[in-house]
């Protein structure tokens, strides 16, 4: 009888020790949308205590990403016990709330689309709503306690709850399509997801035993839904085999119209996602979306995994070198033929960049500020930058190694050493110091310097591959096809 009883008492202390306790999220938010009201709006709740002083401080970015004024989109904001006081700081992007000390405060606020009319391209990070969907970026929907991220590397334990009124109504977001979401991330990939809801239509399939998932909402009239999530299935494999990426996990997808009446499309790449946004006429192309999944999708790599020490200092390399590689792997792919490609070249980067008033100044003038201050002045001079400097570093390492090398090496050398060290950021020595494995030749740092800091412009004679030579037009040097036979060619560039 006691052999019977210590067995019992023995196997429930195992089956205690292999139950996992749940950990509690750090925070907890409650989303429910309320597009059906004479405002529609998201509203948001969540309980946080202040601190021994009485204070629980929000962070809410104002002014991100090209746009101020974002607390212009907070809406009725309540806490309850009543506070003494909220203070709202629009200059450091923080709420205030004073209350007792140490109190559980439930806070509740709504979320509103800040200007009138239709979505625009130009207003693509700001929240979207009408009565029939929302989209909203993380960082323009949660509010985030001080306290919560301890850096900008920790990472916090955060719940979602999603509640709808219509159990037609489609929630998704960067983490998944669960209602009830519990994650682990640091702030950059908070900030960097997106959430919608409403009349979405949502695909999917699996790559690599991972989901993918693409949401769309509206009537498109220059593409399907199946054409865009066709081009996704492309991109998404020819890019994985590219950088062989070890990681596991699901990615979403989300493509929302905007109803300019010109040609408009835009997005932004996150870590497991990316949003794209396009314009509903006919003046949008399925080669202009080709373009755009394959650059949003690069972010995934280069600005995601491969982190810019200072973000708008190095756009010559996480956007110019995105752009670069979005045409390099579109043609390795064949997805675009030579002919396209080097037409491409001409007409979408060179004669763009010789006539731009401001393609010579120096990169230190592209500050934070300066950049999204002035952001149509400036908003391709790096994306054209970089992309040519790295056009310029593909040809000479294939030249010096006799066709053993290119500039791909390089990129994956970045990406496994950002892999292994999450602290790593693309600096000018960090990128200088690989370079120099797969280009040793004494004007490499000096080149750096002329092309990328000073802003000159690059001189590509002798610098060009076979089968391709400098057409000057219009003082333009434009790249021309030797021979109408560029087999050899092809294999050269998709090196």
């Amino acid at each position: 009888m006691k052999v019977k009883l210590y067995t019992i008492l023995l196997t429930i202390l195992i089956i205690g020790c292999t139950i996992k306790k749940e950990i509690p999220a750090d925070i907890e938010f409650t989303v429910l949308p309320n597009l059906k009201d004479s405002l529609p709006a998201v509203e948001v709740n969540f309980d946080y205590k202040s601190d021994k002083r009485g204070l629980i401080t929000l962070r809410y970015e104002n002014n991100s990403w090209g746009d101020n004024d974002v607390f212009n989109c907070i809406h009725e904001l309540q806490v309850l016990p009543k506070p003494e006081n909220i203070e709202f700081n629009r200059d450091s992007s923080l709420i205030t709330i004073k209350t007792k000390p140490n109190l559980l405060s439930s806070i509740n606020y709504k979320i509103i689309q800040d200007y009138k009319g239709p979505p625009l391209n130009q207003y693509r990070y700001r929240p979207m709503m009408d009565k029939n969907y929302f989209h909203v970026l993380g960082m323009r929907l949660f509010m985030i306690p001080d306290g919560i991220f301890e850096s900008d590397s920790s990472k916090a334990k955060i719940k979602i709850s999603y509640q709808s009124k219509s159990d037609e109504d489609i929630f998704h977001s960067s983490f998944g399509k669960e209602n009830v979401q519990n994650i682990e991330v640091n702030r950059d990939d908070l900030y960097g997801s997106f959430i919608v809801g409403g009349d979405y239509r949502r695909y999917s399939f699996t790559y690599d035993n991972d989901s993918v998932y693409f949401i769309t909402r509206g009537n498109w009239k220059a593409f399907t839904d199946q054409d865009i999530l066709n081009q996704l299935k492309q991109t998404i494999s020819s890019q994985r085999k590219f950088w062989n990426d070890p990681r596991k996990g699901n990615f979403s997808v989300s493509l929302t119209p905007t109803y300019e009446t010109w040609y408009s499309i835009g997005g932004s790449g996150f870590s497991n996602s990316f949003v794209s946004f396009a314009s509903n006429n006919e003046k949008v192309t399925l080669a202009q979306m080709k373009w755009l999944y394959n650059h949003e999708l690069l972010h995934k790599w280069i600005s995601r995994t491969i982190i810019n020490e200072n973000e708008v200092e190095q756009y010559w390399f996480s956007e110019g070198f995105t752009d670069y590689y979005a045409y390099k792997l579109m043609l390795k792919n064949d997805f675009l033929d030579v002919s396209e490609y080097v037409k491409i070249l001409n007409h979408e980067v060179i004669i763009p960049h010789y006539q731009d008033p401001v393609n010579t100044i120096p990169n230190s003038e592209l500050t934070f500020e300066e950049f999204w201050s002035n952001y149509a002045k400036y908003m391709k001079l790096p994306y054209r930058r970089g992309l040519l400097y790295a056009f310029l570093l593909d040809n000479q390492i294939k030249n010096q190694s006799n066709n053993s090398q290119s500039l791909d090496n390089l990129m994956i050398d970045l990406f496994q050493l950002s892999l292994n060290d999450d602290s790593l950021r693309l600096n000018q020595k960090v990128f200088i110091r690989n370079l120099l494995k797969y280009l040793n030749h004494p004007e490499v740092e000096s080149d750096f310097e002329g092309y990328i800091l000073e802003g000159n412009l690059i001189d590509f004679q002798d610098e060009l591959p076979d089968g391709l030579s400098i057409e000057y037009q219009n003082n333009i040097p434009l790249l021309k096809l030797d021979s109408e036979d560029f087999s050899d060619l092809g294999k050269r560039l998709k090196l």
